[in-house]
């Protein structure tokens, strides 16, 4: 319920056509006194604050102007709560820019007239907003404020609100204990309250968590009773809710009908509100359930329309989520080109919700708040004390000579303690100053990050281009002969000419072995490119370090002839069979072996286009050289080129963050600076060796375990 607003006195329903709807607000205008008195104002934003969940068009109708007649009958917290009215119809249609346009002009407005009592309200509205767009910092800046402020005010339904969208953030970062904790705090509030809808909210909640957790039959317990108390006090809106969490539970337990039912009903209801998140949640788990089913058309045409919707509202979960399951569609498809498209978008919106830089700022929001309390905490106990402090005079005033030398010692005390607090104080806030500047360089730094894993995926993805061709073109040739020869087998077989016939069989069983033997080495190549694309697991494995060295020689090579056709090298390689199969993380190592391989190529690429002194100079012939060694209990990979090799001057600082030797626009600096940090983490060393002039070599070091 609004701040200034009562309970609605009307009953939510369908409020008819426009047309009619059109015409009661006129008659309604045309009563005595209309833009006089605020119980006409008041009773519209009655009506529309009803509508604008389940029907934000009439809501959006009935609101029409009606900021500029609060202003005429001088209702200015009218006002205020008609632009949250307004925020709210638009943040159901999912129109999250009109939204937050709405709710920033009631907070600043609030902030006028001092229509206290507004502001955490708002905020809250506020940080549901970033909730959506995927900006989990900024949401908790305005939730922990709001929570702040409406304790402060002892607003329990307000508390228990905020309370359940920090838990949100919880959850979508993967906290689930903290999400947990935060949703049992909203239940409690919840029950002191008798209040059913958010009761049912917050074991819905319980149930999301369950479900992340891997436990879908607890899930199910708590939904059922989610949806029991929905259903007992008829809360439309939470039926759907808990409809949607019901499907996908149901999904996870691999109940694939119930889910579609379930799915199916709720996508109707959402429609019927035109509520568009409710409707992308049900037509991204339809396409997810479609897809297990088998159904790839109908899963394909769900996900690409709760895609569209999804980056209409500019929902950064929805859009993560839908580009993931249209990935993995096409990939089902054999689309691998389209899966590769979605997946990187996917891997975007990954990434920005869950870097680093944004749990930071998550957790100094939560800890922020924690301090704030336990700074009200001591100042109440302090109070308290004083109280004590005054009755201890009232009592012993016989002893004022006594008191009054205690009085002296605590005022030179209390002088003591705010030189210390001044000194906190100042402290503190160059601590917060840091933070943020610390924050900032990691947002930037993540940034840089992933524009060197871009750079790298580009490098990779033109050579496996030119490698895949090869395969192709053994799969087309090869099936173009076929086809004749089944042509002549044909003719053969009517002459009657057996033998030719078998002969000419013969021949088409070796075409078609060689078809599959070249189809496989392109869905090898396919297989490889999307796993070099996916972010490290983390866990390592058994690998073939010559066969990843190899590898990622041949798609270097071919990456950098994609872009410059005239460069040309020399390759050689010189690998030690004796070598077993280590475990290593194979994207990871094979993220450096290939940062190490481009930038010899570069070296030796400069050196060739640099201008000859003279006609007598010995022709340059760029050449890499990569090889494998094992020595004792360690596997050594060395890259070597015989290009300008490195300066003295700089040879200290190539390894640091940031540094780089390229031109502007052409290198981040970061590419060494992870190489050595991923041979650091598989407790191996990267070390170089140059001279000037002639060449430079990159040795890894990997332990034998």
């Amino acid at each position: 319920m609004l701040i200034g607003i009562n309970f609605p006195i009307f009953v939510a329903g369908q409020t008819g056509s426009t047309h009619e709807l059109k015409e009661k607000l006129k008659r309604f205008e045309q009563q005595p006194g209309y833009l006089k008195d605020t119980v006409y104002a008041k009773t519209l934003i009655r009506l529309a604050y009803v509508y604008s969940s389940s029907y934000p068009d009439s809501a959006l109708l009935i609101l029409a102007g009606h900021a500029q007649r609060c202003v005429a009958c001088g209702y200015r917290e009218g006002e205020v709560d008609t632009y949250i009215i307004l925020g709210d119809a638009f943040q159901t249609k999912g129109i999250y820019i009109k939204a937050l346009e709405n709710y920033e002009k009631s907070f600043q407005l609030a902030k006028n007239i001092n229509y206290r009592k507004a502001l955490p309200l708002i905020l809250n509205r506020i940080g549901i907003i970033h909730l959506n767009q995927g900006n989990y910092p900024e949401a908790l800046s305005k939730f922990y404020p709001s929570l702040k402020a409406a304790e402060a005010i002892e607003n329990k339904a307000l508390i228990g609100a905020t309370l359940n969208n920090i838990a949100m953030v919880h959850l979508y970062q993967g906290k689930y204990d903290d999400a947990e904790s935060a949703y049992r705090q909203r239940l409690k509030i919840a029950e002191e309250m008798s209040d059913s809808s958010s009761m049912s909210l917050a074991y819905n909640g319980i149930g999301g968590v369950n479900l992340q957790q891997k436990d879908p039959v607890k899930a199910l317990y708590n939904l059922a009773i989610a949806y029991k108390l929905a259903l007992q006090i008829n809360d439309q809106e939470m039926l759907l809710t808990v409809t949607l969490s019901m499907a996908e539970t149901y999904y996870e337990l691999d109940s694939l009908d119930k889910a579609v039912s379930l799915f199916e009903n709720a996508l109707g209801l959402s429609k019927q509100k035109d509520d568009g998140t409710f409707i992308c949640n049900a037509l991204i788990g339809l396409a997810k359930v479609h897809n297990r089913q088998g159904k790839l058309k109908e899963a394909l045409a769900n996900g690409l329309d709760g895609l569209q919707r999804a980056e209409k509202m500019g929902h950064v979960q929805l859009m993560r989520d839908a580009n993931e399951i249209v990935s993995t569609i096409y990939e089902a498809l054999g689309e691998g080109n389209n899966a590769i498209k979605y997946y990187r978008i996917y891997k975007v919106y990954s990434d920005s919700l869950n870097n680093l830089a944004s749990q930071r700022a998550v957790a100094i929001e939560k800890a922020s708040y924690e301090f704030s309390k336990k700074e009200l905490e001591f100042e109440r106990k302090t109070l308290q004390q004083r109280w004590l402090i005054f009755s201890a005079f009232a009592a012993l005033f016989s002893l004022a000579v006594v008191l009054w030398a205690i009085n002296r010692n605590r005022n030179r005390l209390n002088h003591t303690n705010k030189d210390l607090q001044q000194k906190n104080a100042l402290i503190e806030t160059q601590k917060l100053k840091a933070e943020e500047t610390l924050s900032k360089l990691q947002a930037a730094q993540a940034q840089l990050v992933q524009s060197e894993k871009m750079a790298s995926l580009g490098e990779l993805t033109a050579g496996i281009a030119h490698e895949i061709q090869n395969p192709l073109n053994f799969v087309n040739n090869f099936s173009e002969v076929n086809i004749e020869m089944i042509a002549e087998l044909k003719d053969e077989i009517d002459k009657g000419n057996v033998e030719e016939v078998k002969a000419i069989a013969n021949d088409i069983e070796a075409n078609e072995q060689k078809i599959n033997h070249h189809g496989k080495r392109a869905d090898t190549i396919v297989k490889g490119m999307l796993l070099h694309s996916r972010s490290s697991s983390g866990i390592k494995e058994s690998t073939d370090i010559n066969a990843l060295a190899d590898e990622y020689l041949r798609l270097a090579y071919h990456g950098l002839r994609a872009k410059d056709k005239s460069f040309n090298a020399a390759m050689k390689t010189d690998f030690d069979n004796s070598i077993a199969n280590i475990n290593i993380i194979p994207q990871d190592i094979g993220r450096v072996i290939l940062n190490l391989i481009t930038n010899a190529f570069y070296a030796v690429s400069e050196k060739k286009k640099a201008p000859r002194t003279s006609e007598r100079e010995v022709v340059y012939e760029p050449i890499v050289f990569v090889s494998t060694k094992k020595t004792g209990d360690s596997v050594f990979i060395s890259v070597r080129d015989n290009g300008n090799g490195i300066p003295q001057k700089v040879l200290d600082k190539i390894f640091q963050p940031f540094f780089t030797t390229k031109p502007t626009g052409q290198g981040t600096g970061l590419g060494l600076s992870l190489s050595y940090d991923i041979v650091k983490a598989h407790a191996g060393q990267l070390k170089v060796e140059t001279k000037e002039g002639q060449g430079a070599e990159f040795i890894i070091q990997l332990p034998i375990i």
